[in-house]
């Protein structure tokens, strides 16, 4: 009898563990729940559609054919409900049942909700987590004066990078802590960033939150704790995820915000994986439970995931990496930062005047994750030193020159 497997989303790492699974068996059942209605696209592109630089059609990685194609049977804007793991079923939105061998969770999460008192009263009020999110913020943006940004977190920064981009709205950019990433970034850091944003004609306000919202002559107005007030026309947000954890809450999975799985993606539950946003998995790169949120994260782990559903078992290990632009330069960052891994050990450089930004991390003397701005010369031997695991016998502050690593 053929196997059945089930994929729970139809993002990057879902798509790659369908995808790998037919590979290895030509034979096998695979079904796909989408929750969304389009096929599988680039979400690493969607600041770039945001700032105008990539067409809507060319954001797109499927076509639904390509599923047919595949012998994929996906079911968009259908989620799962409940996953039975004793009778090896799951259930959806839309009634379905269908049984499964070995099934795959990467549900990713939804925007949480925005905290701050009085924007439910905000009629244009937007998180930036989909392609769909992203037209909406396109088409009200481009109609407004003042757009209101508000989150220190690499959403909010792309949401402020990507508006002023456009050159149709003013932006403010609010943030409760002193500085973008300031949990990863220093104080010189924060300053770059503030320093790149504000040529591009972005209104910073940090240290600082919004405490009340109200309405005058037809525009909104944010009032800070501070005592500023914002007068804008739309509200824009990035203060992170909920988990799409609901159909295994009765299961008595582990769970830790996400789902909890070792190192080869596998759940407390037989046969149930997870995999990308939502995976609160085993990283042997910094011996402990890690969840990542990059892309290129999320397709590594839907390959190997693939391959242990599919009989291996094969330990996961990786450096995710994330590159964007930032005001008109560079940003990189790569490896484990003390957001997820605090009290790491670090070394770094800078010049505000030659607008260039780096610090790494190291983990027990092994590099484990470094932050860039500006050109990211170096940046593919800093990967591959991360990989080695290997300890760093020379002085730490060398790493930083990348005439060093000859990359």
């Amino acid at each position: 009898m053929a196997r059945r497997y089930v994929v729970l989303g139809n993002g990057i790492a879902g798509q790659t563990c369908a995808e790998e699974l037919r590979k290895l068996d030509a034979e096998a059942s695979i079904v796909m729940i989408a929750a969304e209605r389009h096929p599988l696209y680039n979400r690493v592109a969607l600041p770039r559609y945001l700032r105008g630089q990539v067409r809507r059609e060319k954001v797109f990685m499927r076509t639904a054919d390509d599923y047919a194609n595949k012998n994929l049977d996906i079911h968009f804007e259908t989620w799962a409900t409940e996953i039975d793991t004793r009778s090896k079923l799951v259930r959806t939105s839309r009634d379905q049942e269908f049984a499964y061998d070995a099934i795959l969770i990467a549900t990713g999460g939804r925007p949480k909700p925005p905290p701050w008192p009085g924007s439910d009263q905000v009629s244009h009020c937007i998180g930036f987590q989909t392609l769909d999110d992203t037209d909406a913020i396109i088409e009200k943006a481009d109609a407004a004066e003042r757009v209101l940004v508000m989150g220190g977190s690499f959403i909010g920064y792309e949401l402020a990078e990507g508006v002023s981009f456009r050159h149709k709205a003013k932006v403010t950019w609010i943030m409760r802590g002193p500085w973008f990433l300031r949990y990863v970034l220093d104080a010189e850091g924060g300053q770059l960033c503030r320093q790149l944003g504000e040529a591009q004609g972005v209104e910073f306000i940090t240290s600082d939150e919004v405490q009340k919202f109200s309405r005058n002559n037809g525009r909104f107005v944010a009032e800070t704790v501070n005592g500023r007030r914002v007068d804008f026309d739309v509200l824009t947000y990035g203060v992170g995820l909920d988990y799409y954890t609901e159909p295994v809450r009765a299961t008595g999975m582990q769970l830790n915000k996400g789902i909890v799985t070792d190192s080869k993606l596998q759940t407390s539950a037989p046969d149930v994986y997870a995999a990308g946003d939502i995976a609160v998995f085993y990283d042997l790169m910094v011996e402990r439970h890690n969840q990542m949120g990059t892309w290129d994260n999320a397709e590594a782990h839907g390959k190997v995931a693939a391959r242990n559903m599919a009989g291996a078992s094969e330990d996961f290990f990786d450096v995710p990496t994330y590159t964007t632009t930032m005001f008109g330069s560079t940003l990189a960052v790569m490896g484990v930062t003390p957001d997820v891994q605090p009290d790491l050990e670090s070394v770094r450089t800078y010049s505000l005047e030659e607008k260039f930004y780096r610090k790494l991390f190291f983990k027990d003397d092994r590099l484990v994750g470094a932050i860039m701005i500006g050109p990211p010369k170096g940046r593919k031997k800093l990967i591959e030193i991360m990989r080695s695991r290997q300890r760093i016998e020379r002085p730490k502050q060398d790493l930083l020159d990348p005439n060093n690593l000859k990359d």
